[in-house]
């Protein structure tokens, strides 16, 4: 299957922090929601649930459905990634760090001179081990950790590697804290570096190696 990427991947990392307006704030908070749901859906334990109750469950979770679809949407835009400075940026519309959305932990970021940083505290629906974060998630922060970090150096490339080593397993419900910063730049690749803490506990560190397109839009200067 062929995917089109945009030329320019500086449209996928917007590191903007748009203002909450009312109408951005009743987003966030029907996200909440939903996240609260997701949780304890996750968590339903079946054997001790009438399945009419769970049946009831699903019917108003079909309505809900119906009527988000009927609501106006971002598809009609192209999708969130290009929709407009405040819906395209990453601390809005990303799986891992968006605030408008309900996959997303989500991962807290913010961009320092020099340094990104970030928070996160994952609660029971992003179980891997007991008791422990799916590693699948571990390195999904650090993917979009280091793709904020590497703004830095004024542009921006698509994932080509991604190196994560576990250190220890990443704990459930309590915070973590992340550290990313650019390495170097050499030509069209972007190197990245990265780790996440509980306290004092390392948990885990990473690497990227970022490509940026060989052709980028007219009007716009090649890094």
């Amino acid at each position: 299957m062929k995917v089109s990427l945009p030329e320019d991947p500086r449209r996928i990392y917007v590191t903007d922090d748009p203002v909450e307006d009312e109408r951005r704030a009743a987003k966030h908070h029907l996200v909440r929601e939903m996240k609260r749901a997701v949780e304890d859906a996750a968590l339903l334990d079946v054997a001790a649930t009438d399945p009419a109750e769970v049946e009831a469950l699903a019917a108003l979770t079909a309505a809900l459905a119906d009527r988000l679809a009927q609501a106006p949407s971002l598809r009609a835009l192209g999708g969130p990634a290009v929709a407009g400075t405040a819906d395209a940026a990453l601390l809005e519309r990303s799986p891992v760090s968006g605030r408008s959305n309900p996959l997303a932990p989500p991962l807290h970021l913010e961009m320092h001179e020099g340094l990104t940083t970030g928070w996160a505290v994952y609660g029971d629906a992003y179980e891997g081990p007991p008791g422990c974060l799916h590693g699948g998630f571990v390195a999904a922060a650090f993917d979009d950790l280091m793709g904020f970090a590497q703004m830095a150096s004024g542009k921006a490339g698509f994932t080509g590697t991604l190196t994560v080593r576990m250190v220890r397993p990443t704990p459930l419900n309590v915070r973590i804290d992340y550290e990313a910063g650019l390495e170097r730049v050499e030509g069209r690749k972007i190197w990245c570096w990265a780790s996440a803490r509980h306290g004092d506990e390392l948990l885990a560190q990473a690497e990227i190696v970022f490509i940026s397109p060989r052709e980028w839009p007219p009007g716009l200067p090649h890094p």
